[in-house]
């Protein structure tokens, strides 16, 4: 019997839903990634790419890459004569990511291309390295992302995944819980509280999309799902964040 998977907040039109949350937020998310991380963002890309390994020269893709932050660790890391791709649905985060590469003084040119997680525009077994932060809880289908990842590497080449999650120790719980009801008080200073499409504002959907959202364990069955059977997971920040990883 097939093991059921959670598939986390799905709706009708949240593709196009998500899509003007971030064409809405796209200046401010930086800052506001780092008020949500507690400030533990860049630790976090530090260590994704600490359990990438060896990538020197390699063809890497950072999918969901918003304003390219994990892109450019990558692109760092990587070093000359590697090809790193950043991917992202929407636009105003790609012309961001493009305006602050000239400023990271980065061994090699990102190639900037809008497409769909769900239907990357590679062929099987193109890339060496596939990296991924806080994008799954904002497709419509976690499964086909993740299968997709799987597809485009090429065997021997692995996944690292940052997404959000929850403390299971009570005591973090409720100071996590608090913490998120702050944020999205402060968040009320960029979108206004202001209905996106019809729905949530941009940071009551930021903050609340955890919900439901598979995470540790749950998520970890997704990826072996997707056909990375060594798929593991790393606890950052007494539960906030977890850190998937997985080989081809």
């Amino acid at each position: 019997m097939e093991e059921e998977l959670k598939t986390g907040n799905q709706f009708e039109g949240k593709e196009e839903y998500i899509k003007d949350v971030f064409t809405e937020i796209a200046e401010y998310y930086d800052e506001m990634n780092e008020i949500m991380s507690m400030h533990m963002v860049q630790k976090w890309h530090r260590f994704m790419m600490k359990k990438a390994g060896d990538i020197h020269g390699k063809k890497c893709i950072d999918v969901g890459t918003g304003t390219g932050e994990i892109a450019f660790h990558v692109a760092r890391t990587a070093g000359e004569g590697s090809t790193v791709v950043g991917l992202d649905l929407t636009p105003a985060m790609l012309e961001l990511a493009k305006k602050k590469e000239p400023e990271m003084n980065l061994p090699v040119k990102i190639d900037w291309v809008q497409g769909d997680a769900l239907k990357l525009p590679y062929e099987d077994n193109s890339f060496d390295l596939v990296t991924s932060g806080y994008m799954l809880r904002n497709v419509t289908n976690i499964l086909g992302a993740v299968s997709e990842m799987h597809r485009v590497l090429a065997p021997g080449g692995k996944v690292i995944v940052a997404e959000l999650s929850k403390p299971k120790n009570k005591v973090m719980l409720a100071f996590y819980n608090l913490y998120m009801k702050r944020v999205k008080r402060y968040g009320r200073k960029y979108d206004k509280g202001k209905s996106i499409d019809g729905r949530q504002s941009a940071y009551e959907w930021l903050t609340t999309s955890i919900e439901g959202f598979p995470y540790g364990e749950d998520m970890v069955k997704v990826f072996r799902a997707a056909g990375f059977e060594d798929a593991r997971f790393y606890v950052k920040s007494f539960g906030a964040v977890n850190i998937y990883v997985g080989t081809k």
